[in-house]
């Protein structure tokens, strides 16, 4: 996003400084914390790996409890129904164009690994809060050529979306980005799997129902789908032919073809053009597309020389977040690594203290955004990104910066809860996207893949391929239930389990798990990380002595 960068007085910052030593000059939020080699670790609680923990509670409770009503406008809405960005004393809205399904479409990403984690009620009720106003006041009309999908945009302050797109006149009404449909659409697909309402369910097929009527084989110059374009004619918009988020159209087709629900022949021959042009084009060092990822954010006038992050790492995360990722790309292993090397080469800041920072965008004559600080949300997707990588491939410097550049993301985040875009250097820095839904759950994917990050002597829920709907933690005990009959869990406990249950079926300790069963692992403090394999029921039961 091409945002206007503020230059903070010299002598301000000097003030800060005193006695006080910041992982840069742009993040004087808090003083760095090293280890014994000089190395960056979470600015909060790090023996205890509390960092991220710390970071979540603060970053949800802020949008639970702290975030007002909006009372310069009198829409009494909550300012992020409304506004992309809030100001930085009052914490009403600012700035001239709001982002809402991105938004929204992260925090439900967000939502079902935050919710297992912390059993946080209020959470839920935050984001059903969003999607129901998105469906209410931000989709197309039923009878368009892009019929009953989410507006991508809207003028700041507007209580309804679907005017400023980028490049036209604010009054230009119907404008879309069609990866925003594919990414609100698989939000719509795990609301539903939380809930089980089908409202949810209905409005994903809707989105899917779109994208599978209008995929194109696409080639160097065209994607499958165009960038932007007008929905109620299907006309695309000037020079948007090619650009967006493809990855996320693939993972919508792939869920609810896995729930059987919808047209699923058509998203499997839908899925099948969109991701064979991902791996003939951008994937492909022999097209003249490889690595042209452009085209994403919402406020920025396309242009296929400026090139962001964002796409690079959302491919990889469809790839790595595969059941087996060979499936998808039988070269992942080098392309994924390629990715990772390519964000950090092409976008890397740093390294402070042994951790890249990874800033957002820009063009080969380095125009583009944002901060020598880079930014909280982007290094931490790369972060998260390596994590996953490490997992899935045992690769130890993509576990060694995974946990760097976690720790250094750690640092966006103030102890009030507000959390920074960017460093200092930058004008409005409080984004609900990039401080918010696209930054916490990173912390949670990171978790996921790297257990042993999670914090020492609790008990959390830190991954499931299913969708938890419900959970709740007691002393030596934990009880969930999934969307599911089957699936596999990530557990950390401060007890050892001395029985797991599915149903009325208990589960055997097994050295993998290829069958049901779960395998156990003893690790710092006398904690356990537990992996499960359910199969055959919804509710699983842990308990301990």
């Amino acid at each position: 996003m091409f945002r206007q960068p503020l230059l903070v007085s010299l002598s301000v910052i000097a003030l800060m400084a005193q006695s006080r030593m910041f992982v840069n000059a742009q993040l004087p939020y808090h003083q760095a914390v090293t280890d014994q080699q000089g190395k960056l670790l979470a600015w909060y609680e790090p023996g205890k790996n509390l960092g991220y923990d710390h970071v979540l509670r603060l970053g949800w409770d802020f949008i639970e409890h702290k975030v007002p009503l909006d009372t310069r406008t009198k829409t009494g809405l909550k300012i992020y129904l409304i506004n992309s960005v809030f100001d930085d004393d009052t914490l009403q809205g600012v700035y001239w164009q709001h982002n809402p399904a991105m938004v929204y479409a992260a925090f439900v990403d967000g939502l079902v690994a935050w919710y297992p984690y912390s059993g946080d009620e209020e959470a839920v009720a935050a984001v059903r809060g969003m999607l129901d106003y998105q469906l209410a006041h931000g989709t197309t009309p039923a009878d368009w050529n892009w019929a009953s999908v989410p507006f991508a945009t809207a003028c700041d302050d507007q209580a309804d979306y679907g005017h400023c797109i980028q490049n036209l006149p604010a009054e230009f009404y119907g404008g879309i980005e069609t990866d925003k449909v594919s990414q609100l659409g698989e939000g719509y697909t795990l609301f539903f799997e939380l809930t089980g309402e089908r409202k949810y369910l209905e409005a994903a097929i809707h989105c899917a129902d779109a994208l599978s009527k209008h995929v194109r084989p696409g080639d160097d110059d065209r994607a499958p789908w165009p960038f932007r374009l007008d929905a109620k004619t299907g006309v695309t918009l000037a020079h948007e032919e090619y650009g967006g988020d493809i990855a996320s159209s693939a993972r919508l087709f792939d869920e609810l073809i896995r729930i059987n629900a919808g047209d699923t022949a058509s998203y499997k021959a839908a899925r099948e053009t969109a991701w064979t042009w991902v791996l003939k084009h951008p994937l492909n060092r022999n097209s003249k597309a490889w690595d042209k990822w452009s085209g994403f954010f919402e406020d920025v006038p396309h242009g296929t020389d400026n090139v962001n992050q964002f796409l690079p790492d959302l491919t990889a995360y469809y790839i790595l977040s595969r059941d087996d990722p060979a499936s998808v790309d039988p070269e992942w292993l080098s392309h994924v690594g390629h990715l990772i090397d390519w964000v950090r080469l092409r976008f890397g800041r740093g390294p402070f203290f042994g951790a890249w920072a990874i800033d957002e965008q820009g063009t080969p004559d380095g125009r583009g955004c944002c901060s020598r600080a880079g930014q909280g949300s982007h290094g931490g997707r790369w972060a998260a990104i390596n994590a996953l990588f490490a997992e899935r491939s045992g690769d130890g410097q993509a576990r060694e910066d995974a946990y760097r550049s976690m720790n250094y993301a750690t640092y966006f985040a103030g102890s009030d809860g507000r959390i920074a875009c960017c460093g200092a250097d930058f004008h409005q820095p409080y984004w609900f996207s990039d401080g918010y839904a696209d930054y916490l759950r990173h912390f949670s994917w990171t978790m996921g893949a790297l257990p042993d990050l999670a914090p020492i002597g609790q008990n959390h829920i830190l991954r499931s391929t299913s969708v938890i709907q419900k959970v709740t933690y007691a002393h030596n005990r934990v009880a969930y239930k999934t969307f599911d009959s089957s699936g596999i869990q990530v557990i950390r406990l401060n007890f050892k389990p001395s029985k797991i249950a599915v149903g009325s079926s208990s589960l055997s300790e097994r050295s993998d798990l290829k069958e049901p069963g779960f395998t156990m692992e003893a690790v710092a403090q006398g904690d356990y990380i537990v992996r499960i394999r359910q199969v055959g029921g919804n509710d699983v039961l842990i308990e301990g002595r």
